[in-house]
C-alpha cells in the first residue's frame, strides 16, 4: 500500500551478550513517558483498549456500520503499492539559479525514475553504493509506507538481503517519547527478526541498516558527538544525542541509513548530513491508483465500482494519485458501502474531503464538544510535534474514556499495537482537525498550545516560514475557509464561524520579515483548496506581476525578468498550478520545459513549467481542460514533448472551444506523423483564434502537410503563419 499509515516496529526483543540481558525498553519508555502513572492504572488503561477493540468486533455485525480502520489499514500496509520515485543530485529547490540557459538541465539534475530495489543501487557515475538515502515528498505520499516496505521485504528476504545482515526500522514519532536509550535497547527496539547477540550485530557495521522514519518530525536537533565523548553501547544516553552520533558517524561510521522526511531543510536538524542519495516519493501512478484500490477492496465488485466512480471524476481522479487521499476516497466510499446508500463523491479538495469523511463518520451522532477537544488535542499535538497521546493527554483537553472509545470505534483515532497509547488515523488527519481548531470563533482564548490572535506566527514557529504554505495545516485552513468549508462546518458544528478572513491570514503571513518566500508551489496549493475566483485572482496576479526570490519559484536570470519558472512533477501539482492560472491576468504565454526543447524568444509574460517526469494522458487532459477558460493566455509553447493521439485529441477539443482564447501554438519537435495532421486540419476548420501554429521538427510525411495545406485554403481558417 502507499499511504503513511502507523503500525508499530515490532516488538523488542531480548539483546544479550556474556551472559547479560538488557532491560527492556518498552518498560523503560513508559516510565520515562509518563512516571506518575501507576501500574494498576497502566492496567487498567490496556484492559480498557482490549475492552474497546473486542467491542468492536462484537458490533460490527450488529449496529455498527464503520469498518475497523486501524484493522484494515493493517492489512494493507502489508500489500505495498509500488510508488513513483525520482531520483536526483539534490533536491526541487536547490538547483543553482545562474545558469547560461535555464533548459540546460543534465540527466543527473533532471533525474530518473527507480524502484524501491534501487534505492542502495550503486551511482552510474561513481558506482559507488550510497550510505545515506533520503526519502522526500509532501504529505501523504507514502514516504512512510516505503520505509515500511523496506523493512518488512528485507525480513522477508525479498530484499537488500545481500548488503543488509540487520535492518532496523524506528519510528521517529515513537522515539520521541523515549528520553533515553543505549545504543543496545535501540537496536533491540528496532529489531525485526530474530535478536543477534549484540557483540555480533555490531562486529560488522557496514552490514547495517537504520531506518528512521519522520525525522523531522520530533522538535530535536541530532548532532553528532565527538568520538572520544561516546559512551559504551550498553549505557544510555538522551536519544537525540544518541542517533546524532549514529547520524554523524561517531558511531558505527559503516552503517547505512535510510531516512523519510517532508522538509528538504534537514541541515539545521542534522548538522552532520553528507552526500546524501535524494529520493523524491511522488505518489501513485496511475496503475498504481488502480492497484490500490484493488487492494483495499477485496471484493472485485466493491473495488469496481469505487474506481470507476473516481475515474468518472477527472480532479477527483487526479487527488488519488496522492496515497493519503486515496485512503480518504475508498474510506469514504467504504463508508457508503456499507450504510447502504447510493455512492456519491463530489468533493473536489482535500479539505471537503475529509469533512466529507468526518460527517459521514459521525453520522447520527451528537459529538461536537468531543470534536472540539479532539481538535484541541491535534492542535496541541501539531505545537509540540507530538502524534502519540496517551489517555491523560486525551483527559486533559477534555476526553473521556468513552470519547477515546467512540473515536476509536469510528477509526478518526486508532490504537498503536503493543502501547497504550493512540494517534489520529494518519498524520494529514491530525493537521486537518488542528486546522479547524484554529477556525473556532466562539471557542478559547486558546486552540491547544495555538493563541487565537497568534494562529499564523505560532504556525510559521512550528513549521518554520520556509515550509509554511507546504504544511498541510495550512492548505487545511485555507480549505476550511472556503465558502463549501465554512458550509459543511456549519452541519458538523452547528454554530461556529470563521476566525479570520483568508485576507487576513495572508496578510499575517506577508507581515514577517521572510514575505518574499510567500511565492512557493505550496501556495498554489492553498489557493487551490480555497477555490475563491476573486481572492485568488488578486493573490495570484499580485504574486506573478511582481519579482520574486524563491528558490522553488525561480526567475530567469538571462531572459526577461517577466518569466518565471516553476518546477513540477505530479498530474497533481499540474491541476493546482493550472486552476491558479487560469485566473491570472499577468501570464500571457505557458510553456512545457521537457527536454530542453527551447521555442521563440520569450517576449510576453510567460510562466515556463519544468516537468521530467512521465507526461501521461490524464496530464494533458488536466492542462488542455484549465486553460480553455483562461482569457489572458495567448502562447501555448509544447514544444519537445511527446504527444499521443489522446493527447492532440484533447489539444484540438481544446481549441475548438468557444472559450480558448490562443493564438499561437508551438508543438515543435512532438512526435507528431501524418496520423495526427488529420486531427489537427479537423481542429483548425472551426478554430476562429489560432493565428499561428509551429510543427517544425515532426515527420508530418506529404500526406500530413496536404491535409493542413488544404485547412489553409479555406476561407474560415484564420491560421496566418505555419511552420
Amino acid at each position: 500500500m502507499g499511504t503513511a499509515q502507523s503500525e508499530k516496529a515490532s516488538s523488542s526483543k531480548e539483546a544479550q551478550h556474556e551472559g547479560q540481558e538488557v532491560s527492556d525498553p518498552t518498560h523503560n519508555r513508559r516510565k520515562q513517558m509518563d512516571p506518575e502513572l501507576l501500574q494498576t492504572k497502566a492496567q487498567a488503561e490496556k484492559d480498557l483498549i482490549l475492552r474497546t477493540i473486542s467491542e468492536i468486533h462484537q458490533n460490527e455485525e450488529k449496529e455498527n456500520l464503520y469498518p475497523t480502520l486501524f484493522l484494515k489499514m493493517e492489512t494493507l500496509s502489508k500489500n505495498f503499492t509500488q510508488l513513483l520515485l525520482l531520483e536526483k543530485s539534490c533536491p526541487r529547490g536547490w538547483e543553482t539559479l545562474v545558469r547560461k540557459s535555464w533548459h540546460q538541465y543534465g540527466p543527473e539534475e533532471k533525474g530518473h525514475l527507480i524502484e524501491s530495489q534501487d534505492l542502495f543501487s550503486p551511482s552510474p557515475g561513481t558506482q559507488e553504493e550510497p550510505q545515506l538515502v533520503i526519502l522526500y515528498g509532501a504529505a501523504g505520499t507514502g514516504k512512510s509506507s516505503l520505509a515500511r516496505h523496506v523493512s518488512r521485504a528485507w525480513g522477508q528476504g525479498r530484499l537488500y538481503r545481500d548488503r543488509f545482515q540487520q535492518v532496523f526500522f524506528f519510528s521517529c514519532r515513537e522515539l520521541a517519547q523515549c528520553q533515553q536509550l543505549s545504543l543496545a535497547e535501540l537496536i533491540a527496539q528496532g529489531q525485526t527478526v530474530p535478536t543477534a547477540p549484540i557483540r555480533q550485530i555490531l562486529a560488522q557495521p557496514e552490514k547495517l541498516l537504520f531506518i528512521l522514519d519522520g525525522i523531522d518530525e520530533p522538535a530535536w536537533v541530532l548532532e553528532g558527538q565527538n568520538p572520544e565523548l561516546c559512551l559504551h553501547w550498553s549505557q544510555t544516553q538522551p536519544v537525540h544525542m544518541l542517533l546524532g552520533s549514529l547520524l554523524g558517524k561517531s558511531v558505527l561510521p559503516g552503517a547505512s541509513f535510510l531516512l523519510t522526511a517532508r522538509t528538504t531543510a534537514l541541515q539545521r536538524l542534522i548538522p552532520s548530513l553528507r552526500r546524501p542519495r535524494w529520493v523524491e516519493v511522488l505518489g501513485f501512478s496511475e496503475s498504481g491508483r488502480k492497484e490500490y484500490f484493488n487492494k483495499y477492496f477485496p471484493k472485485k465488485r466493491k473495488a469496481i465500482q469505487a474506481f470507476s466512480l473516481v475515474q468518472s471524476d477527472p480532479v477527483l481522479s487526479t487527488l488519488c494519485l496522492v496515497p493519503w487521499v486515496s485512503w480518504l476516497v475508498c474510506t469514504c466510499l467504504s463508508q457508503q458501502m456499507e450504510q447502504g446508500g447510493h455512492l456519491s463523491l463530489t468533493s473536489q479538495t482535500t479539505t471537503t474531503l475529509c469533512l466529507k469523511y468526518l460527517s459521514q463518520s459521525i453520522q447520527g451522532q451528537h459529538l461536537e464538544t468531543q470534536l472540539r477537544a479532539l481538535c484541541s488535542v491535534a492542535a496541541e499535538g501539531i505545537c509540540r510535534r507530538r502524534t502519540l497521546f496517551s489517555e491523560s493527554d486525551l483527559r486533559k483537553q477534555g476526553l473521556a474514556q468513552a470519547d477515546m472509545a467512540t473515536f476509536l470505534k469510528i477509526g478518526v483515532l486508532q490504537q498503536q499495537p503493543g502501547s497504550l497509547s493512540c494517534s489520529f488515523a494518519h498524520l494529514c488527519l491530525q493537521e486537518f482537525f488542528a486546522a479547524m481548531a484554529c477556525v473556532f470563533r466562539d471557542a478559547v482564548e486558546r486552540c491547544g498550545d495555538i493563541e487565537k490572535d497568534r494562529i499564523v506566527e505560532t504556525l510559521i514557529e512550528v513549521y518554520g516560514i520556509h515550509a509554511l504554505f507546504e504544511a498541510p495545516t495550512i492548505h487545511f485552513l485555507f480549505g476550511l475557509l472556503s465558502e463549501q468549508g465554512v458550509n459543511a462546518m456549519k452541519t458538523v458544528f452547528n454554530s461556529q464561524l470563521p476566525l479570520l478572513t483568508p485576507w487576513e491570514l495572508l496578510g499575517k503571513a506577508r507581515a514577517l520579515p521572510q514575505h518574499q518566500h510567500l511565492c512557493s508551489l505550496g501556495l498554489f496549493h492553498c489557493l487551490y483548496e480555497i477555490q475563491n475566483k476573486k481572492f485568488v485572482t488578486q493573490v495570484i496576479h499580485s504574486v506573478l506581476s511582481k519579482r520574486v526570490h524563491d528558490p522553488t519559484f525561480m526567475t530567469h536570470t538571462v531572459f526577461q525578468t517577466n518569466v518565471r519558472h516553476l518546477v513540477i512533477q505530479t498530474n497533481v501539482e499540474l491541476l493546482v498550478v493550472t486552476f491558479c492560472i487560469k485566473f491570472c491576468r499577468y501570464v500571457k504565454r505557458l510553456q512545457l520545459n521537457r527536454d530542453g526543447q527551447q521555442g521563440p524568444t520569450l517576449n510576453a509574460p510567460t510562466l515556463v513549467l519544468s516537468r521530467w517526469t512521465p507526461t501521461t494522458n490524464a496530464s494533458w487532459f488536466i492542462l488542455f481542460s484549465n486553460i480553455i477558460y483562461n482569457k489572458s493566455l495567448k502562447e501555448l509553447d509544447l514544444s519537445g514533448n511527446p504527444l499521443s493521439h489522446s493527447a492532440v485529441k484533447s489539444l484540438c477539443c481544446t481549441l475548438r472551444h468557444p472559450g480558448c482564447h490562443l493564438r499561437a501554438l508551438w508543438l515543435v519537435k512532438c512526435g507528431l506523423t501524418s496520423s495526427h495532421c488529420l486531427t489537427l486540419a479537423s481542429a483548425l476548420r472551426n478554430c476562429s483564434r489560432l493565428a499561428e501554429l509551429d510543427l517544425q521538427l515532426n515527420d508530418l510525411g506529404d500526406d500530413g502537410v496536404r491535409l493542413l495545406c488544404e485547412v489553409l485554403r479555406k476561407p474560415f481558417c484564420n491560421l496566418s503563419i505555419l511552420w
